[in-house]
């Protein structure tokens, strides 16, 4: 059932206040003054075009204005009516400039506005719903939706400016032919009804385009991420198949639906001039009535029609963005839905340990850990092994409180993770992957994270410090900028183990209590796997180190060793300790990875 006109004002209204606020009133009385004056200004143009008539010979319009200007002491003049001609005019061109104004402020504040409070949610969002979550889809929510969402706000404001205008149109021009105007009035109504069906196609086609909007997105960040790969491969075609049929679908939508906006302009001209032509001829030419007054009521009617067919022009362009409007707000309510659960406790040093009790995961209602026990004891180098799938990546986003536990708990020096404030507690944790998270900047700011200004000495000390210790000192000078050479996305312009040490000078910045390496090493040559070995054993005794890897070699110098299988801990202890046990899971790994000489390897 289609909801009507009015019905689907107020609601607008409502979801249009919610983003503006006061500052929607105060717009709406602009309008109110502007139109005012407006209609003034062109009243009086009636009392000016037949003031040689005199008093007597005038309508009762007209003689309102002699009466009112005599009662206040002023002596009737056509110098005195131009005047006030000109006056109600230039109100109403500051109260047009004050309302454009307001309308512009308003329109920026609210892109900047909600795209920093979607930031916000991004990051405040639950990491399963992140991970069930096309990025296209979260990209396309606060680069193209938002513009279109701020679109519609604004042709909703311009919609009731419309709406406010004609109703000021019709006041005065019924005050002067009350009957003319509601003949005009209806038959603008029946135009009205007739093209309400364009608005709601337009409204269907809307949503439409913000869905093929979020498909490509999608598919241009895939091809985007996986250039290298696409070609290298020559594998374009098949990603380019998918990704042109979305941008033809959008490319239809978006036409269908600029051409839905483009009908009502393209008539109200030729309507107008149709009507006001049989005015003009019947008033003048059959009723023989004052061209005067009939030449106001024109200009009234004029004004009027052009507004409504506005309005219409408008509501339609208002449908054709609604879609943004209803994505962004559908997006807000699901990432209010999806805010992560944290507690108030601080945690700001890491003193004793971090316990897993009879911790249980599911995703969904496969389950991936069973009762698993472990404890990460302060400055020491704890080592998490198994085959793919074990669930060691599992286990670094319950460690971080990016995954609860369905069952079971895990505390940090006896606090129970659901008491903290998770930030807190991430904000001494530092954490390298398999594949380094790399910026497009210069190298210093990819290992200080704009923390510091990288020109200052103090800022430029750090972050040697933190490449000396990272062993990515040497390749950095040798760079053909040093320290400010940009790298390219993700690093392109460097090797996958300077990437890596770069990855790992950025963590040892910012100086964190426990360091977690998530396959750091899986990828990498000889050589920089030993320098980045030696970097990991620097921080022994000194940090509180662990090491997720399914190759052995890089938890030798571990202090104590976990080793997982289909989400349980099948083994424990330490290196030695798991390699005398020839039944053990850990020795058959031992034996699989030619390790048994690895004693004099590391």
């Amino acid at each position: 059932m289609q909801i009507p006109l009015i019905t689907s004002l107020i609601h607008y209204f409502k979801v249009v206040y919610s983003y503006t606020g006061r500052k929607l009133y105060i717009l709406l009385l602009l309008f109110l003054f502007g139109g005012l004056s407006e209609s003034i200004g062109i009243s009086m143009l009636l009392p000016i075009l037949s003031i040689d008539r005199g008093v007597s010979g005038q309508g009762q319009y007209a003689k309102t204005i002699y009466n009112f200007l005599e009662s206040i002491g002023t002596n009737l003049s056509l110098f005195l009516l131009i005047i006030l001609f000109l006056i109600a005019f230039l109100f109403k061109g500051a109260f047009v400039f004050l309302q454009k104004t307001l309308a512009s402020y308003i329109r920026c504040s609210l892109i900047k506005d909600i795209r920093i409070d979607l930031c916000n949610k991004y990051k405040g969002m639950k990491y399963s719903y992140y991970t069930n979550t096309s990025i296209g889809y979260l990209n396309n929510i606060i680069t193209t939706e938002t513009n279109r969402g701020v679109a519609a706000l604004n042709r909703y404001i311009v919609v009731i400016g419309s709406l406010i205008f004609i109703l000021i149109y019709i006041f005065f021009a019924a005050v002067i032919n009350y009957k003319l105007t509601f003949v005009v009035v209806f038959l603008s109504l029946i135009l009205f009804a007739l093209m309400r069906s364009i608005s709601r196609l337009a409204r269907k086609l809307s949503l439409l385009v913000s869905d093929t909007n979020a498909q490509v997105q999608s598919l241009l960040i895939q091809t985007i991420y996986s250039f290298k790969y696409l070609k290298a491969t020559d594998s374009f075609t098949h990603i380019f198949k998918r990704l042109f049929r979305e941008i033809n679908r959008n490319f239809i939508y978006q036409f269908k639906s600029n051409m839905l906006t483009f009908i009502p302009s393209s008539i109200i001209e030729p309507i107008s001039i149709l009507f006001i032509s049989g005015i003009v001829l019947y008033y003048v030419g059959f009723r023989a009535k004052s061209i005067a007054e009939i030449l106001v009521l024109v200009i009234f009617f004029y004004k009027a029609f052009s507004y409504v067919f506005r309005f219409q022009s408008d509501w339609q362009k208002f449908n054709a963005s609604l879609g943004g409007l209803e994505v962004m707000g559908k997006a807000n309510q699901i990432l209010n839905n999806n805010v992560e659960k944290v507690g108030i406790r601080q945690i700001n040093a890491f003193n004793k340990a971090i316990e897993l009790r009879k911790v249980n995961f599911s995703y969904g209602s496969k389950q991936v850990f069973f009762d698993v026990n472990l404890a990460i004891q302060k400055n020491k180098s704890i080592g998490i092994v198994g085959e793919s799938g074990a669930g060691k990546t599992t286990l670094f986003d319950i460690i971080t409180g990016l995954l609860t536990p369905q069952s079971g708990k895990i505390c940090i020096d006896g606090i129970d993770y659901l008491e903290l404030e998770l930030s807190s507690l991430r904000s001494i944790i530092g954490y390298v992957t398999q594949e380094p998270v790399i910026f497009n900047d210069t190298i210093s700011n990819n290992i200080s994270f704009w923390e510091c200004d990288s020109q200052e000495d103090i800022c430029k000390k750090r972050i040697k410090d933190a490449a000396i210790l990272a062993n990515c000192d040497r390749f950095i000078n040798e760079s053909e900028m040093g320290y400010e050479t940009i790298i390219g996305d993700k690093g392109v312009k460097l090797a996958g183990g300077q990437r890596q040490r770069i990855a790992i000078a950025r963590e040892l910045f910012k100086e964190p209590e426990i360091m977690i390496f998530d396959e750091a090493t899986s990828s990498l040559d000889t050589e920089s796997e030993q320098l980045i070995h030696q970097s990991i054993n620097s921080l022994k005794g000194v940090r509180t180190i662990v090491i997720i890897a399914h190759r052995l070699s890089t938890v030798k110098n571990c202090d104590y060793i976990y080793v997982l299988k289909e989400g349980m801990v099948m083994e424990k202890g330490t290196f030695d300790e798991l390699c005398r046990d020839i039944d053990s899971l850990f020795y058959s790994m031992y034996q699989k990875q030619n390790l048994l000489s690895v004693k004099n390897v590391i």
